[in-house]
């Protein structure tokens, strides 16, 4: 396997201090969406329904690599909200839940599991590996490991390496780009990189808005 491969996988639901880890746990939300301050980030409507038979295929082939194995480690990752307000004053509405939509001034919180796949097993605190998110402005974020929830955690949460950002209220809205880089102990390196729908219209990455 090549060390330093960049490796794709599958996301489901991207100069400041690094801010602080207290308030990742997960719990009930404190503020109710129709209150005064509240900023709907997530809505649907109710629109006509697509006419029947399957949507049209794609013309584009599916490039080589992703027919070649990954390795050295493979990356299961998660943008969430975070239970607790961030440095700038401002709370979930839904708090601990995956999300691809963050407003300026929220906590996002980066989670991931990572997979030696030469071993099996998962990358822990114990490997000596350092797990960093490294964001598009140049900011990296050194993530720890941890249980979900924190104090609050029952025992049978999952552990998972996790890191917070405070999103500046000023931060440009748009798209956000991040990879994730595992600096194993025995000098094997891999990057992630999250896997994207782009058309004229969609673009999945992590978006921040006003």
């Amino acid at each position: 396997m090549l060390h330093g491969r960049k490796i794709r996988s599958l996301i489901f639901a991207a100069p400041l201090s690094l801010m602080p880890l207290l308030a990742i746990a997960c719990g009930p939300s404190i503020v109710a969406q129709g209150e005064p301050g509240v900023t709907l980030l997530l809505g649907a409507q109710k629109v006509p329904p697509p006419p029947p038979g399957a949507p049209p295929r794609s013309p584009h082939k599916t490039p080589a690599s992703y027919y070649e194995p990954v390795g050295p480690f493979f990356f299961y990752v998660e943008t969430l909200t975070s239970t607790g307000p961030s440095r700038y004053g401002v709370l979930p509405t839904v708090p601990c839940v995956q999300s691809g939509v963050f407003k300026r001034g929220m906590r996002l919180v980066f989670r991931a599991e990572i997979l030696d796949t030469s071993t099996g097993k998962r990358v822990t605190d114990r490997d000596g590996a350092t797990v960093k998110v490294r964001l598009q402005h140049g900011q990296e974020l050194t993530a720890r490991w941890a249980i979900r929830g924190s104090a609050a955690a029952l025992p049978d949460s999952a552990w998972m390496w996790d890191v917070a950002w405070d999103i500046p209220p000023d931060y440009p809205v748009g798209s956000l780009d991040y990879t994730i880089v595992v600096s194993a102990k025995d000098g094997r390196t891999a990057t992630f990189i999250p896997p994207i729908q782009k058309t004229a219209t969609v673009d999945s990455r992590v978006r921040i808005v006003d």
